[in-house]
């Protein structure tokens, strides 16, 4: 029976968390206001695929989420547990992990580069396991308002505030609540 991680790490009155498998790789992620709520995040997260409950402990990519978090790159690469997402998910993903930092992309450019529609493309975004590692902040409504961001499941204001925090420490210009279309990035357009 596989073994799975939860680690959990605070920072700024925020709490990280990064649940990992054996082979340490990274299976989920959440970032929230408590540690309780963190942790039944990321243990619902497993139980839907394992009866296995999680070990608590200590693992380095607590602190790489912390990283991300406050605007920086991570010290070294990651792997994913791509295990518990769809082919479909993981087309998303791959999108969202080529947008480069001070960008944005939107729902539809997405969806137009897939070949798929926007709403599906909205699912696989607002479902991403690994938040910040895979910056589904990036992705922005289509009339460059920055929209909703889910924090351990839950949407409200606190994840909007969150979503344009952290788009602005990527030095994304916003104004109000609007991005600025120089920055918008096309994943159909290889110019980056």
């Amino acid at each position: 029976m596989e073994e799975f991680k939860l680690s959990t790490e605070l920072s700024r009155n925020n709490w990280f968390g990064c649940l990992t498998d054996g082979r340490d790789k990274l299976v989920a992620s959440a970032f929230g206001a408590s540690s309780k709520m963190v942790r039944a995040y990321l243990t619902d997260y497993l139980r839907k695929t394992s009866a296995v409950e999680p070990t608590l402990g200590k693992d380095h990519l607590t602190h790489e989420m912390v990283r991300l978090f406050d605007g920086h790159s991570i010290s070294r690469p990651v792997t994913l547990n791509t295990d518990m997402i769809s082919k479909f998910q993981r087309r998303v993903y791959r999108v969202l992990e080529q947008i480069p930092r001070g960008r944005v992309t939107t729902y539809g450019l997405i969806s137009k580069h897939l070949g798929s529609a926007p709403r599906a493309v909205g699912g696989a975004v607002a479902s991403n396991p690994w938040p910040l590692f895979v910056p589904c902040q990036r992705v922005v409504n289509g009339d460059l308002t920055i929209g909703n961001y889910g924090l351990c499941g839950s949407l409200d204001r606190t994840g909007t505030i969150t979503k344009q925090n952290l788009l602005d420490r990527e030095g994304v210009p916003i104004r109000g609540s609007q991005i600025d279309q120089r920055v918008l990035w096309n994943p159909t357009e290889k110019t980056d």
